[in-house]
């Protein structure tokens, strides 16, 4: 299974809030206790997202966004990676954030994590990466959610190999998946 795959699998596995839109005959265990009773219209559940999604789309939940989702975190994102410690607050907090924005039709958030991901802390998190290649970041690293990542890894891997390439320990340098992926493919 390639490293995407898990990745995906792990995003969608992060619990969101939801409020039942019918009633539910033996859905009891869904709150997470051996009682397989009913659910009454209206009762607050947490559920996987990927469970949640597909529920919504057949209108028998609505989704709310969690707190991590709200005005105080959102509004952090733009102060910059060393102010909001998005891995302790959802590691994949981009990846789950769009879906929800999709599922609520949240414009509002799918905007502001548009310009989170282009702007100051991406930009940061792959500045780091350049100029960190004699330092411990481990500590800076871990704060990074998963996406934020991914840029800092293939920009430290890009410094290293520049790095080695101008020291004359490699004759060829090549393009970082991560780039890769996002580069549109070449026909012909």
């Amino acid at each position: 299974m390639a490293d995407d795959s898990v990745h995906a699998l792990l995003a969608d596995e992060e619990l969101v809030d939801c409020t039942l839109l019918i009633d539910g005959e033996g859905m009891g265990h869904l709150l997470g206790d051996d009682k397989a009773g009913d659910l009454a219209k209206g009762a607050q559940l947490k559920l996987a997202l990927w469970l949640a999604l597909v529920l919504a789309k057949k209108n028998m939940v609505r989704i709310s966004l969690p707190n991590r989702y709200g005005p105080s975190v959102r509004a952090d994102l733009e102060a910059g990676p060393t102010v909001v410690d998005l891995h302790s607050i959802a590691p994949y907090y981009y990846t789950v954030g769009h879906k929800l924005a999709d599922a609520t039709g949240e414009d509002s958030l799918r905007k502001e994590l548009r310009a989170a991901i282009s702007g100051d802390r991406f930009e940061k998190a792959f500045d780091w990466s350049q100029v960190s290649l004699d330092r411990d970041v481990s500590e800076l690293r871990e704060t990074l959610a998963r996406e934020e990542q991914e840029l800092f890894d293939a920009g430290y891997r890009a410094a290293r190999d520049v790095r080695a390439w101008k020291r004359r320990r490699t004759a060829r340098l090549t393009t970082a998946a991560i780039y890769k992926r996002a580069a549109p493919e070449r026909v012909g």
